[in-house]
């Protein structure tokens, strides 16, 4: 009589094991709002950034406050967002071996651009706008083979907002506003995967933690599409106050996930019939960007102009994300995040000077951070900031205005503490910092 003896490789308990560290949802889902869109608001963290129609940027900040333009436009700009960070800390295998591997992280200059088109009728109580820009971005990368490669390798989302909007004065003191927008992300995330300890702890021989990795690589897209609303008042003629709030919008990404594994343990996974792990296969997953609500106020006195915000970020209703593949033999990748809601407040001022052509700006804010410590993930190792900031506007003509902004992040510590399934664990306290500069070319028509 014939026996038969099944494969030792559950093919189930081998997707699930990989996979469960594959996504952490926060680079999937924009977990790094960018606030970063106007050179002019660059110098004052972002005060009375829903008051204060300084620029053209006011079409995405608070479309209401459009009333306050009083010519047609174009503006362009470019932020450069250049990240520090460095890591101290080790980790463990499933043995508990160290793991090997060093701690660097690749720190690369980051451009967001942004742009905005006005028009402003002669006469009319009405004012239409068209916003380009980037509201949540990141990109986090370490070498291939850093001590945490099991968490973390590559994480890197960019969006591309398109906001249609306009405003409608009221009454002399008030205007209100509404916008569309089509948002496009893209996202991609790598990791590896320690197949060596996933097939030891399956009694494969000739197989130990550490000694087989492979890499793991999901890849989506998707469009997506909400709305925004504004209300802008003037209780007097030097006084401006601001209320935004912008929807959240879904999405639905598709793409690729793949994984490439050692010729050693592909020849492991092909004699066992295992159906997972296939090089190349469709994935999806459904995430939501944040809704927003910011209050803002602008007062002159004299020449010089205060500034204040207060925002509120939507972020506790990220709990998790969950990944479906199209294999039939792989099962979802559950990550839970669980983020919290945050806040943002900043103040600033701005001070016209006796040349009627510059305009001196400066400003501070406090950013909370979103994660929790004990979801927190080296994709983004983010901490509670301090903004600081400087900036300048130069107008040498009626038509022709620069403007640029400087700020320096200072970032609470991070401690990050993760596990995997495969019983590769990491431990250790992220120093991070940054400097942001902000350049904007704005032209009245």
């Amino acid at each position: 009589m014939t026996r038969h003896h099944r494969s030792p490789l559950r093919p189930a308990l081998l997707a699930a094991t990989v996979l469960a560290g594959l996504l952490p949802a926060t680079a999937l889902a924009g977990g790094f709002q960018i606030r970063e869109n106007s050179a002019a608001g660059q110098g004052l963290s972002y005060a009375g950034n829903a008051s204060d129609p300084r620029d053209f940027s006011i079409i995405f900040n608070n479309p209401a406050a459009m009333a306050g333009l009083a010519r047609s436009g174009g503006e362009a700009g470019v932020s450069l967002i250049m990240p520090r960070s460095d890591f101290d800390g080790s980790g463990t295998d499933a043995l508990g071996r160290p793991l090997t591997g060093g701690t660097d992280k690749t720190t690369d200059a980051i451009p967001v651009p942004a742009a905005y088109l006005a028009f402003v009728p002669e006469g009319q109580p009405w004012r239409a706008g068209l916003a380009i820009t980037a509201p949540y971005g990141l990109i986090t990368e370490y070498d291939r083979d850093w001590v945490g490669r099991y968490t973390a390798l590559y994480s890197k989302l960019e969006t591309l907002n398109v906001n249609l909007a306009g405003s409608w004065q009221v009454t002399p003191t008030l205007s209100l506003g509404a916008g569309l927008s089509a948002q496009r992300a893209e996202a991609k995330l790598t990791n590896a995967v320690d197949f060596g300890a996933l097939l030891a702890s399956l009694r494969v021989p000739g197989f130990l933690p550490q000694g087989a990795d492979g890499r793991a690589v999901v890849e989506g897209d998707d469009w997506g599409f909400g709305g925004n609303l504004g209300l802008w008042y003037q209780p007097a003629p030097s006084t401006r106050l601001g209320l935004t709030w912008r929807s959240e919008i879904e999405h639905n990404l598709e793409g690729k996930g793949r994984f490439e594994t050692p010729a050693n343990v592909r020849a492991v996974l092909t004699a066992a019939n295992v159906q997972a792990f296939q090089p190349e296969g469709g994935v999806r997953a459904d995430v939501t960007t944040p809704q927003t609500v910011e209050a803002a106020v602008s007062h002159d006195i004299g020449r010089l102009t205060l500034h204040g915000s207060v925002a509120w970020t939507d972020w506790s209703t990220f709990e998790e994300i969950r990944v479906r593949f199209d294999n039939p033999a792989q099962p979802d990748a559950l990550d839970e995040q669980f983020w919290r809601d945050t806040w943002f407040f900043a103040v600033g001022a701005s001070m016209k000077l006796d040349d009627p052509a510059w305009t001196l700006r400066a400003g501070v804010a406090y950013d909370e951070t979103p994660t929790r410590d004990e979801y927190r993930t080296p994709r983004i190792a983010d901490g509670d900031r301090v903004w600081t900031s400087v900036g300048a506007s130069w107008a040498p003509n009626a038509n022709l205005a620069l403007d640029f902004g400087y700020t320096h992040l200072f970032v609470e510590d991070s401690r990050v503490d993760n596990a995997t399934s495969l019983g590769n664990r990491i431990s250790g306290t992220f120093e991070n910092s940054a400097d942001i500069l902000s350049l904007t070319v704005r032209y009245n028509f």
